[in-house]
């Protein structure tokens, strides 16, 4: 985990608590939404992963856009996720995140994710969730 704070925190500009905390968000979302085997692989990989999803939630997943994401996520399907979506992206601005910044978390996220379980687990995770990979620069 703490490998993967520092990266993005050179990535991104952003401190370490706020990285610490788009992680959590991500992989709670990804835990969420994408397949099940590859996400659980990717948990697996990221030493402090589901804490990290833990703290996230208590520290971000609230306000109105946490509540609209857990409506749209509960319609299931493409619209669950894209909603879902939309609502991370949201929640990532609370915690003071830019568009930019997004995409780089995203990206630091699945490239070092791609060296723990490979690039062709992580591109099944990206093609599970509608708008994922053009986010992220994923296949």
């Amino acid at each position: 985990m703490e490998e993967l704070i520092q990266r993005i925190v050179a990535a991104t500009g952003i401190d370490e608590a706020t990285a610490r905390q788009a992680i959590g968000l991500i992989l709670g979302f990804l835990k969420k939404h994408a397949p099940e085997g590859p996400v659980g692989d990717l948990l697996r990989a990221i030493p402090g992963g589901d804490e990290a999803i833990a703290q996230g939630a208590a520290d971000g997943g609230g306000g109105l856009m946490g509540a609209l994401g857990g409506m749209l996520g509960g319609l299931g399907g493409a619209a669950g996720s894209a909603g879902g979506l939309m609502a991370l992206a949201g929640q990532l601005k609370d915690q003071g995140l830019d568009t930019d910044q997004i995409k780089t978390v995203g990206k630091q996220i699945f490239e070092f994710g791609g060296e723990q379980i490979g690039p062709e687990r992580v591109k099944e995770i990206a093609r599970g969730i509608p708008g994922l990979s053009q986010m992220v620069g994923s296949a």
